[in-house]
């Protein structure tokens, strides 16, 4: 694509501002990090070799007979003791008889066991794990810490005993009240955020326009019946809005961790419009009397493409000016969401929910400190490369 000499210049004043640049070139590189959490923080192995048949678990979910063995049972966890005598060549046997023939048997007989072991050749393993083996729903039991929910991750001394930290179990920053690692909500949190935010700022960039540059371009009672609308509908309280529609369809039917986030995204696309439609509707209703556009109306450009064709390009300012900040609403309104907890449901990866962990046990400060940090810093980058896109972009300052 060949940029025009006016946005080469634009982009060359925003990389001459250092703050703006450097805090676009950190928040890069963090989200470039927490793009392949699930080859870091998984509790499944990344990939596995059985008897030379290749896997890869983090990417399908497999049956044990998809493994090789006999029963048509799905894989819960990879470091269970069903999964481990699996690969020692065990093979579990139903036994119907302790079911069915229980009551025929002799009191002073030995009771049947239900499942019963036959014992093969062991099977030729090799796999390799994530550096962190725990994920952000993952629960698993540590028998080096003595208490799996709010588990510190620094060592302790009580009644004189030293507890050892969530540390020796590669919990780097703790657990959560559920047993849930931290760290890997945290990375899973901020990359959920970032994509979150990024994805509803542009179709909310998209809507704002269309529906602001109709009012626009074509004035009158369009604009007046537009304008209408809109501040009829932006007077209900937004906040207020998000949440009785989350609460009401969250209990309308039991959705999957992607089908809640998916609501939520449209819900919010309701009222996050607003704002940009206004900004393009001044664009459009300044721009539909210049001379170019009464030029082409007169050589029978249709209205679509003397709109999106040639009024748009000229109106980019307001839409690149405030992306940045549109994306730091859309993840505070989320984060808002879910800190209330009409948002994403637990074990989503949140960073508010996570806020609402820590605000309920001030104690467990590895739960409060990080996400707070995280997210504040996550707000000062984009602030500061929003500050960075309008000083380069919008003319008004120099």
């Amino acid at each position: 694509m060949i940029f025009s000499p006016e946005f080469r210049d634009r982009a060359r004043k925003f990389r001459k501002n250092k703050r703006a640049f450097r805090s676009f070139i950190i928040l890069c590189i963090l989200f470039a990090a927490t793009l392949p959490a699930e080859l870091l923080f998984n509790d499944r192995p990344i990939v596995m070799c059985i008897d030379g048949a290749w896997y890869a678990p983090i990417f399908k979910d497999y049956t044990y007979e998809d493994l090789g063995g006999g029963l048509n049972v799905p894989v819960s966890a990879y470091r269970s003791t069903m999964f481990n005598e699996f690969l020692a060549g065990k093979t579990p046997v139903v036994q119907t008889e302790a079911i069915y023939d229980a009551a025929t048997v002799a009191d002073d007989a030995e009771p049947l066991e239900l499942v019963k072991y036959e014992q093969g050749p062991p099977r030729k393993v090799w796999m390799l794990w994530p550096p962190i083996p725990h994920s952000y729903k993952s629960s698993p039991r540590s028998e080096k810490i003595e208490s799996q929910r709010l588990a510190s991750p620094l060592a302790t001394t009580r009644d004189g005993k030293r507890i050892p930290g969530a540390f020796v179990a590669r919990h780097l920053l703790g657990t959560d009240q559920f047993g849930k690692d931290v760290l890997a909500r945290l990375v899973y949190g901020f990359r959920l955020s970032l994509v979150f935010g990024l994805t509803l700022a542009i179709t909310s960039t998209i809507l704002g326009s269309i529906i602001g540059g109709i009012q626009g371009y074509f004035g009158g009672a369009v604009d007046l019946l537009g304008q209408r609308g809109t501040e009829i509908w932006g007077a209900i309280p937004q906040l207020m809005l998000l949440m009785i529609l989350s609460d009401f369809l969250s209990r309308q039917a039991d959705l999957t961790g992607s089908a809640h986030l998916l609501m939520l995204f449209f819900i919010m696309n309701l009222t996050s419009w607003m704002g940009m439609a206004g900004h393009m509707r001044a664009q459009f209703l300044r721009a539909r009397n210049l001379d170019y556009v009464r030029a082409a109306k007169s050589l029978g450009v249709s209205n679509p493409m003397i709109m999106f064709r040639h009024i748009l390009p000229n109106s980019l300012t307001p839409i690149i000016t405030f992306l940045p900040f549109s994306i730091s609403g859309s993840i505070m309104a989320l984060v808002g969401l879910d800190f209330l907890g009409f948002g994403l449901k637990y074990p989503a990866p949140s960073l508010g929910e996570l806020l609402a962990q820590g605000q309920q046990h001030l104690e467990a400060w590895w739960i409060m400190t990080p996400a707070f940090v995280t997210l504040t810093s996550l707000m000062i980058l984009l602030t500061f490369i929003g500050d960075g896109v309008r000083n380069a972009f919008d003319p008004r300052y120099k």
